[in-house]
C-alpha cells in the first residue's frame, strides 16, 4: 500500500529579497530565524538562488545550516509541485535533487539534532521517487539515531508501509506493532492497528488480525454505533476495517469467531451487530447464502432483545430469499413474526420508534405466511381428493396448514386493525379455519364478514358458509357426545339463529329458501315446534314458484311439528301433502309409514276417551291408506284385540285370520294363534279352538306356550265331545311334563275320568293311582285342589271295589263266598277311609255314604243269603237267627255311619251325599228320619 504526502509550494509574496529583507548584519545581531524572513512570490529555482546567495554572506554556522536545510526543502516542494502538475520528470525522478540535497545536509552536519527531520524528509523523498528500499534504509537509520523523536511513530509506520508493500509481512508487523507500542496518540495509531490487522491476515494469523481490527473499531465507532456520523476519513477506515474483518471471519470460522474474539472486549457491544451484519453481507456478495443467513442468525440468537435483532433477522430472511432457499426462509419468517410480532415480549417492551421499524416486515411476512399455508392446505386437499398414498399423513398436514393460515390471518388483523385488507383477511381466516376443521372460529369470522362488515364481495357467501360450518361442528359433536347431548342441542340452537339471520339479511339470495327449509328442520330438532311450524309454513305458502324439494322438506316439518303438538289429524294431512313431492320409493315408504303412525295416534286418542269402537275404526283405516306399512300390522292387531274386548268375535276373528294370512313372518303373527284360539273358545266354537291350540302345540313356540296349548286343546276337545282326542292329549301332557304340578294333576284326573267313562277300568284304576301318588309325593307342592283330587281318586277307587263287592253274591256254602265278599268289602272300605282322611268335605261325605251303604248292603245280603237245603224247621230257625246275629252289627254300623254323615248337616254342611244319607236313614229308621216336618225343618235350617 502506498501513501503519498504532497506538499504545496508556498510562494511568498513581497518585494525583492534584498530590498525588503533586513541586512545580514541585522540578521546576525538579532539572531533572526530564517523562517521569519518573508519570501517573495518567485519560482523554486529563484528561491534556491536567493538562499545560496544568502549562504555566501551569512557567517553564523547555525543560520548556514538552516539555509542548507531550507534549500533541500525547496527541492522537496518543487518535486511535489512538478509531480502534481504531471511534468515529465528528470532522469533521476521528481525528487532526485531533493534526495541529493538532503543527503548533503546530513553529511555536512553530522550529529545535528535537525538531522532527524532531514532523515525523515530524505526517506520520504526516496519513497516518493519510487526508491522505497533506500527509503527503508534511511528510516532504519532514523530509528537508531533518534529513538525519542516525535516523528518516531510515523517513521515506524512508513517502515511498515514499505515492508507491507514488498510483502515482508513479519517485518511490517514489527513496524506497526512498534507504532502501537510507543503508547502515543498519533495520526498513525489507528492506521497502524488497521495495517497490523492486514499484516496478520496476510500471515494467516486471523485471530491476531481480528484483535488488531477490533482496536480500530473500539477507537473509532461511536458509542451509539452510528458510524454514519464519522468524518469521511474515519468512516472510510471503519468501512475498510469492517470489510477485512468480514474476510478474516470468513476464513477463520465465520460468525462463531465473532463471539470468541469480540465478546469479552469492553467496547465491542456498540459495534457487534455491525460485525455480524458486515459478515452476512460479505457472504451474500459471495453468494454464500447459507453462511450469510447463519451470520445474521448468530446475532439474533445471542442478542434477542437487541433493537437491532429484527433488522438482522430480516437480513437473514433476505439471504434465504436471495438464495432461493424457500424452505429455510419460511420458518424464519414465522420466527420473525413470533419474536417481534404484536404477541411477543419484544413488542410489549420496545418503544413505538423501534416497533415502527418492525411493522413493514411484519406486514409482509404475516401476509406471506398466511397465504403460503393456505395454498399448502389447498394443494394437499387436492392431492387427497386424488386418493394418493400416505393419506393419513397428508390429512394431518393439511389440517395443520389451514390452521396455521388462519392463525396468521388473525395476527394480521390484530396487528393492523385499520388496514384496508382486514375485511379480506377476516374472510380468508374463516375459509382457512373451516378447512382446518376449527368450525367455531370459522363461524365467528364468517358471521363477522356477513353481518358486521357486510362485505359486498364475500358477505352472502360468508353467511351461507357459516351455516355449513355449524352443520360440520354439529356432526363432530354428535360423533363425540351423541345426538341428544346438551352440547349438541345448544349448538343446534346457535345454528338456527345463524340461518334465520342469513334469511333476514340476504332475503334475495337464491339459497334463502333452502336455508329456510333447513331452519324449520333444525327448529323441529330443537323441539321449538311452534316456531318450526311457522317457518315451514312460510316456505310452502311463499310467493312464486318454490322448489319441489323445499316443499317436500317443509311439509315434512309441518307434519312432524303437528305430530309433536299432538295434532294428529293435521299431521296426517301434512304427510299426505309431502307425498305429492316424494319421488323416491324408499322415501315414499317412510312418509307413508309416518302417516300411518298419525292415524294410529288418532286411534289412541279415541282409546283415551274410552271410545273403543272409534279406535277400531281409526286402526282399520290404516288398512286402506297405508296397507303395506309396519304400523298397519300393529293397528290391525290392536283393532282385533279391541274387537275381542267388545266381544265382536266374528269381526275379531276376521281381522286376525287376515293378518295371519298376509303377514305370517311379522313378529306379532306369533301371538295370533293364541288370540284366535281364545276368540273361538269365547265364541264356544270348541272344536276350532281346540284345533288352534293343537296347532300352537305343534308350532315352534316357546316350550311353556306349547305345553299350555296342549292342555287347552285337550280340554276343548273334551268339551267338543272329541273325548278320545282329549284323552290322548291329556295322557301325553301327563307323560311329557312334570310341571306345573297343578296342571299335571288335572291331566291325570281327566285321563282317569275319561277311561272310566269309556269303561276301561284297568287304565282308570292305573291313573287313579297316579293321581293319588302325585299328591302324596308332592310334599310342599300340595294344594287344596290336589288334595281334593287325591280324595276323589280314592273315592273312585272305593267305588270300583264297591262294584266288585256287589258282583260277588253270597252262595252256599257261605263259608266259601263270605271271605271273597269280605275281601272286596275290605278293599272298598280301605279306599273310602283314605278318601275321608284328606278332610275334603264333599269326598268325605261321599266316602261316608258309600261306607254306610256297603255296611247296609252287606247286612241285607246276609239276611237274604241262601239257606242250606235239608234243614229241619228248628235248624232253619236257628240258622236264620245266626244270620241275623251276623247281619245286625253291619246294619248298626250302617246307621251309625249314616248318622255321622247326617251330623255334618247339623254343623252347617249339606250336599247330595248327606242328603242320600238322610234318604237311607229314612228307610233304616223311618220313625225318626222319615218325617216331613223334620225334613222341612232341616231344609229351613239350611236356608
Amino acid at each position: 500500500m502506498r501513501y503519498s504526502f504532497i506538499a504545496m509550494v508556498i510562494l511568498l509574496s513581497g518585494c525583492n529579497l534584498m530590498s525588503q529583507s533586513p541586512t545580514i548584519g541585522k540578521l546576525q545581531s538579532k539572531k533572526t530565524e530564517l523562517t521569519d524572513i518573508p519570501l517573495p512570490r518567485v519560482g523554486h529555482e529563484e528561491v534556491r538562488e536567493e538562499y545560496r546567495q544568502l549562504l555566501e554572506i551569512v557567517e553564523d554556522p547555525g543560520l548556514k545550516e538552516q539555509i542548507d536545510r531550507r534549500i533541500a526543502s525547496v527541492y522537496m516542494m518543487e518535486g511535489d509541485y512538478r509531480q502534481l502538475l504531471g511534468v515529465t520528470p528528470a532522469s533521476d525522478g521528481y525528487f532526485g535533487n531533493a534526495i541529493q540535497s538532503y543527503q548533503e545536509v546530513i553529511d555536512k552536519y553530522p550529529g545535528s539534532p535537525d538531522n532527524a527531520e532531514s532523515l525523515y524528509q530524505l526517506a520520504k523523498a526516496y519513497d516518493l521517487n519510487g526508491q522505497d528500499q533506500k527509503s527503508q534504509t534511511v528510516l532504519y537509520r532514523f530509528m537508531q539515531e533518534f529513538p525519542n523523536s516525535q516523528r518516531l511513530a510515523e517513521v515506524y509506520f512508513r517502515s511498515g508501509d514499505i515492508h507491507f508493500r514488498h510483502k515482508e509481512y513479519e517485518e511490517a508487523e514489527k513496524s506497526y506493532q512498534a507504532v502501537i507500542s510507543l503508547g502515543q496518540e498519533s495520526a498513525f495509531l489507528n492506521s497502524s492497528y488497521y495495517l497490523l490487522g492486514w499484516v496478520r491476515f496476510k500471515l494467516s494469523d486471523y485471530e491476531g488480525g481480528l484483535n488488531a481490527f477490533a482496536e480500530v473499531l473500539d477507537r473509532l465507532v461511536p458509542e451509539d454505533g452510528k458510524v454514519e456520523k464519522l468524518d469521511k476519513v474515519n468512516r472510510s477506515l471503519v468501512d475498510d476495517t469492517l470489510r477485512v474483518v468480514s474476510i478474516s471471519l470468513a476464513y477463520s470460522g465465520g460468525a462463531e469467531k465473532i463471539a470468541s474474539v469480540f465478546a469479552d472486549r469492553p467496547g465491542s457491544a456498540k459495534y457487534t451487530w455491525i460485525l455480524y451484519s458486515s459478515l452476512g453481507q460479505h457472504y451474500l456478495e459471495k453468494e454464500r447464502y447459507e453462511d450469510s443467513a447463519s451470520s445474521f442468525r448468530a446475532f439474533v440468537s445471542q442478542n434477542p432483545d437487541s433493537d437491532r435483532a429484527p433488522e438482522m433477522h430480516a437480513e437473514m430472511i433476505r439471504a434465504y430469499v436471495d438464495g432461493e432457499f424457500s424452505q429455510q426462509a419460511l420458518p424464519e419468517k414465522e420466527s420473525y413474526v413470533r419474536n417481534y410480532g404484536i404477541r411477543s415480549d419484544f413488542w410489549q417492551k420496545k418503544s413505538s420508534d423501534i416497533k415502527a421499524k418492525v411493522v413493514p416486515n411484519l406486514k409482509t411476512y404475516i401476509d406471506e405466511l398466511a397465504r403460503h399455508y393456505h395454498a399448502t392446505g389447498q394443494r394437499l386437499k387436492r392431492e387427497l381428493a386424488d386418493k394418493g398414498s400416505n393419506a393419513t399423513a397428508k390429512s394431518r398436514e393439511q389440517k395443520i396448514s389451514f390452521l396455521k393460515a388462519a392463525e396468521y390471518y388473525g395476527e394480521y388483523m390484530q396487528t393492523f386493525p385499520q388496514d384496508p385488507k382486514v375485511p379480506e383477511m377476516v374472510y380468508m381466516r374463516a375459509e382457512a379455519a373451516f378447512d382446518g376443521e376449527d368450525f367455531p372460529a370459522a363461524i365467528a369470522d364468517y358471521e363477522r364478514t356477513a353481518y358486521e362488515l357486510k362485505n359486498p364481495e364475500y358477505g352472502a357467501e360468508a353467511g351461507y358458509a357459516a351455516i355449513i360450518a355449524y352443520q360440520k361442528q354439529a356432526d363432530m359433536i354428535k360423533a363425540a357426545a351423541g345426538e341428544d347431548s346438551d352440547r349438541m342441542m345448544a349448538w343446534r340452537a346457535k345454528s338456527v339463529d345463524s340461518q334465520l339471520r342469513f334469511v333476514q339479511t340476504y332475503r334475495n339470495d337464491e339459497r334463502s329458501a333452502a336455508v329456510l327449509a333447513n331452519t324449520s328442520e333444525e327448529l323441529f330438532a330443537l323441539k321449538r315446534y311452534e316456531k318450526a311450524l311457522e317457518v315451514a309454513t312460510s316456505v310452502v305458502s311463499g310467493a312464486g314458484k318454490v322448489d319441489p324439494e323445499l316443499n317436500r322438506i317443509a311439509y315434512g316439518v309441518i307434519a312432524h311439528c303437528q305430530y309433536e303438538l299432538k295434532n294428529y289429524a293435521a299431521a296426517e294431512q301434512g304427510y299426505r301433502s309431502q307425498l305429492k313431492y316424494v319421488a323416491d320409493s324408499q322415501e315414499q315408504k317412510k312418509v307413508t309409514e309416518r302417516m300411518a303412525v298419525t292415524i294410529y295416534k288418532q286411534g289412541e286418542q279415541a282409546l283415551a276417551k274410552d271410545n273403543l269402537q272409534g279406535a277400531v275404526e281409526q286402526f282399520l283405516r290404516i288398512k286402506v291408506h297405508a296397507p303395506n306399512t309396519d304400523v298397519r300390522v300393529v293397528a290391525q292387531f290392536d283393532a282385533a284385540t279391541h274387537l275381542m274386548t267388545l266381544e265382536s268375535w266374528d269381526a275379531a276373528l276376521h281381522e286376525m285370520k287376515e293378518l295371519r294370512k298376509l303377514f305370517p313372518q311379522h313378529p306379532l303373527a306369533a301371538k295370533l294363534p293364541q288370540k284366535i284360539a281364545y276368540a273361538y273358545e269365547q265364541d264356544e266354537q270348541w272344536e276350532l279352538a281346540a284345533m288352534e291350540y293343537e296347532n300352537i302345540y305343534h308350532s315352534g313356540a316357546a316350550p311353556d306356550i306349547r305345553r299350555d296349548a296342549l292342555f287347552l286343546a285337550a280340554e276343548l276337545n273334551e268339551k267338543a265331545g272329541k273325548e278320545m282326542e282329549a284323552l290322548s292329549q291329556f295322557k301325553k301332557w301327563a307323560f311329557d311334563y312334570e310341571e306345573p304340578f297343578e296342571t299335571r294333576m288335572e291331566a291325570r284326573y281327566h285321563v282317569a275320568y275319561l277311561y272310566k267313562k269309556h269303561d276301561d277300568y284297568n287304565r282308570h284304576l292305573y291313573w287313579l293311582r297316579r293321581v293319588i301318588d302325585g299328591h302324596n309325593k308332592a310334599g310342599d307342592k300340595q294344594t287344596e285342589r290336589s288334595k281334593w283330587l287325591a280324595a276323589w281318586a280314592n273315592a273312585e277307587y272305593g267305588d270300583y271295589w264297591r262294584i266288585e263287592f256287589r258282583r260277588v253274591s253270597l252262595r252256599a256254602p257261605l263259608n266259601k263266598s263270605i271271605p271273597r265278599k269280605n275281601e272286596k268289602l275290605k278293599n272298598a272300605l280301605d279306599r273310602y277311609e283314605k278318601a275321608a282322611e284328606y278332610g275334603v268335605m264333599d269326598q268325605t261325605t261321599r266316602a261316608t255314604l258309600n261306607i254306610a251303604d256297603l255296611y247296609g248292603q252287606f247286612a241285607r245280603e246276609l239276611m237274604d243269603a241262601p239257606r242250606p237245603k235239608g234243614l229241619s224247621a228248628l235248624e232253619m230257625q236257628q240258622y236264620e237267627i245266626i244270620l241275623e246275629e251276623q247281619a245286625i252289627p253291619f246294619e248298626e254300623l250302617a246307621i251309625e255311619v249314616h248318622q255321622g254323615n247326617i251330623q255334618r248337616s247339623w254343623d252347617g254342611y249339606l250336599n247330595s251325599w248327606v242328603e242320600k244319607s238322610f234318604a237311607a236313614m229314612a228307610k233304616l229308621s223311618p220313625a225318626r228320619y222319615n218325617k216331613q216336618e223334620i225334613q222341612v225343618a232341616y231344609g229351613d235350617g239350611i236356608l
